[in-house]
Protein backbone atom coordinates (compact mmCIF):
# COMPACT_ATOMS: atom_id res chain seq x y z
CA UNK A 1 0.00 0.00 0.00
CA UNK A 2 2.92 2.60 1.15
CA UNK A 3 4.54 2.04 -2.21
CA UNK A 4 1.26 2.66 -4.13
CA UNK A 5 1.13 6.27 -2.32
CA UNK A 6 4.79 6.81 -3.08
CA UNK A 7 4.32 6.01 -7.00
CA UNK A 8 0.69 8.70 -6.97
CA UNK A 9 2.37 11.45 -4.46
CA UNK A 10 4.02 11.62 -8.03
CA UNK A 11 0.30 13.95 -8.92
CA UNK A 12 2.26 16.83 -7.16
CA UNK A 13 5.12 17.09 -8.97
CA UNK A 14 2.38 16.81 -12.22
CA UNK A 15 -0.12 19.60 -10.81
CA UNK A 16 3.13 22.16 -10.17
CA UNK A 17 4.17 21.64 -13.67
CA UNK A 18 0.72 22.16 -15.15
CA UNK A 19 0.63 25.06 -13.85
CA UNK A 20 4.29 26.52 -14.47
CA UNK A 21 3.29 25.37 -18.57
CA UNK A 22 0.18 27.19 -18.27
CA UNK A 23 2.10 30.39 -17.20
CA UNK A 24 4.50 29.50 -19.82
CA UNK A 25 2.71 28.84 -22.73
CA UNK A 26 0.92 32.38 -21.64
CA UNK A 27 3.90 34.17 -22.39
CA UNK A 28 4.41 32.42 -25.76
CA UNK A 29 3.65 33.46 -28.99
CA UNK A 30 0.51 32.31 -30.73
CA UNK A 31 3.13 30.46 -33.79
CA UNK A 32 4.37 28.22 -30.62
CA UNK A 33 1.22 27.31 -29.13
CA UNK A 34 2.68 23.28 -29.89
CA UNK A 35 5.87 23.56 -28.61
CA UNK A 36 3.97 24.03 -25.31
CA UNK A 37 2.50 20.68 -26.15
CA UNK A 38 6.16 19.59 -26.79
CA UNK A 39 7.38 20.81 -23.70
CA UNK A 40 4.62 18.70 -21.84
CA UNK A 41 5.44 15.70 -23.40
CA UNK A 42 8.92 15.93 -22.47
CA UNK A 43 8.79 17.20 -19.18
CA UNK A 44 6.30 14.47 -18.13
CA UNK A 45 9.06 12.11 -19.31
CA UNK A 46 11.96 13.11 -17.83
CA UNK A 47 10.24 13.79 -14.61
CA UNK A 48 8.38 10.28 -14.43
CA UNK A 49 11.54 8.74 -15.09
CA UNK A 50 13.37 10.61 -12.31
CA UNK A 51 10.81 9.75 -9.89
CA UNK A 52 10.57 6.26 -10.52
CA UNK A 53 14.50 5.90 -10.73
CA UNK A 54 15.22 8.24 -7.96
CA UNK A 55 12.66 6.32 -5.64
CA UNK A 56 12.89 2.59 -6.73
CA UNK A 57 14.68 1.60 -4.06
CA UNK A 58 12.71 2.22 -1.19
CA UNK A 59 9.62 1.06 -2.55
CA UNK A 60 8.41 -2.68 -1.11
CA UNK A 61 6.49 -3.66 -4.02
CA UNK A 62 7.31 -2.39 -7.86
CA UNK A 63 3.82 -3.47 -9.20
CA UNK A 64 1.86 -1.47 -7.11
CA UNK A 65 4.88 1.74 -7.29
CA UNK A 66 3.84 1.89 -10.82
CA UNK A 67 0.30 1.61 -10.56
CA UNK A 68 0.76 4.29 -8.23
CA UNK A 69 2.56 6.46 -10.83
CA UNK A 70 -0.27 5.60 -13.79
CA UNK A 71 -2.87 6.40 -11.16
CA UNK A 72 -1.14 9.70 -10.58
CA UNK A 73 -0.95 10.11 -14.45
CA UNK A 74 -4.74 9.44 -14.50
CA UNK A 75 -5.49 11.47 -12.36
CA UNK A 76 -3.07 14.36 -13.42
CA UNK A 77 -4.48 14.21 -17.53
CA UNK A 78 -8.35 14.66 -15.83
CA UNK A 79 -6.75 17.79 -13.84
CA UNK A 80 -5.02 19.26 -16.85
CA UNK A 81 -8.35 18.67 -18.72
CA UNK A 82 -10.44 20.81 -16.68
CA UNK A 83 -7.65 23.77 -15.64
CA UNK A 84 -6.87 24.15 -19.39
CA UNK A 85 -10.53 24.08 -19.64
CA UNK A 86 -11.42 26.24 -17.08
CA UNK A 87 -8.59 28.48 -18.18
CA UNK A 88 -10.30 29.21 -21.52
CA UNK A 89 -13.62 29.90 -20.90
CA UNK A 90 -12.52 32.78 -18.13
CA UNK A 91 -10.78 34.25 -20.75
Amino acid sequence: MMSFIIGFSFVIVLSIFTVLLSLISKRLPKELALSSIFLLIMGDAVMVSLWYFSLFEIVEVEKHFKLGIAAAFCAASMGRSIYFLLNEYKL
